[in-house]
């Protein structure tokens, strides 16, 4: 997953102007100025620096390089502090410091127009059985920004099944509906929907832990729908959960369980985990 933030940079004077010369001798200070482009831990700088004839870059891992716009690959997830020196036709130098954060990163891409890349993810695998009902298979996958899923399951993409994902999103035992469907967890969070269909609600949980009693929330773009494949009965399809969105998916463990119905709600089609199991655990300390 790609990701592009824009930096500007304070400037620190790192050396002393030659005496003798004069202030409208002196050439300006550069105006540092980057773009970073993350892919994993390989991490491209794109430099739009102005006023500058040489630069040199401290990757903050003990690697440097003279390249104006370099690419570096990073040995792990972490933080590390990126410094831009930029050199001035005069020999004047400046520096410029962030911090990079470094994490988790997902070989899902939701724009591929492709299921492939799944085939290289194993945080989460769910096989189904007879007591998921449609669910053949499922798997779960995340990053600093979204929790991707992908279904498999016997249905046809026009029957607008009905998808309903409880979510304890802070895996705290004393908050969010208790249910027997999926012990072990205590679910914020409903999404429910026709995903396929073109719509996917939001409802936060109030009042007693027994009760069914969630609120509707207004909150626009909070998921998102990749590929989806049909082959005869067997539907295959991607989405992903954006974690900005979504009170408490920031944090580092989700609990959840999907259930699917038919289009008007009148039979039950299966139960992902299998019902009265404990939910799904998904650690994202990582």
């Amino acid at each position: 997953m790609k990701r592009i933030l824009p930096y500007i940079l304070l400037l620190v004077p790192a050396a002393v102007l030659v005496q003798g010369c004069s202030q409208d001798e002196a050439a300006p200070d550069p105006d540092i100025f980057y773009q970073v482009a993350t892919n994993g831990m390989e991490v491209t700088f794109t430099n739009e620096t102005t006023g500058a004839t040489a630069y040199e870059w401290d990757f903050g891992d003990g690697e440097t390089s003279t390249e104006a716009s370099p690419t570096h690959t990073y040995p792990g997830k972490g933080k590390y502090v990126v410094t831009l020196y930029a050199t001035a036709s005069d020999g004047h130098r400046v520096e410029g410091s962030t911090i990079l954060r470094l994490s988790k990163n997902s070989p899902v891409k939701l724009t591929d127009n492709s299921l492939d890349d799944w085939n290289d993810v194993a945080t989460v695998t769910l096989e189904g059985s007879a007591e998921t009902g449609v669910f053949k298979r499922a798997k779960v996958d995340y990053d600093s920004e979204k929790i991707y899923f992908y279904l498999e399951m016997t249905s046809k993409a026009e029957n607008g099944d009905i998808f309903d994902f409880y979510l304890d999103t802070d895996n705290n035992a004393s908050t969010g509906l208790l249910t027997w469907y999926f012990p072990e967890g205590a679910y914020d969070v409903l999404l429910e929907g026709a995903v396929l269909g073109g719509w996917f609600d939001m409802f936060y949980h109030v009042g007693e832990q027994t009760a069914f009693s969630f609120e509707a929330q207004s909150v626009p773009d909070f998921y998102q729908l990749g590929t989806v494949q049909q082959e005869g009965n067997l539907l295959r399809m991607e989405m992903a959960l954006v974690r900005s969105k979504i009170k408490g998916l920031a944090g580092n463990a989700l609990r959840f369980g999907i259930v699917a119905t038919s289009n008007d709600w009148s039979t039950e089609l299966g139960v992902l985990p299998t019902k009265a199991t404990n939910a799904v655990m998904l650690d994202m300390s990582e």
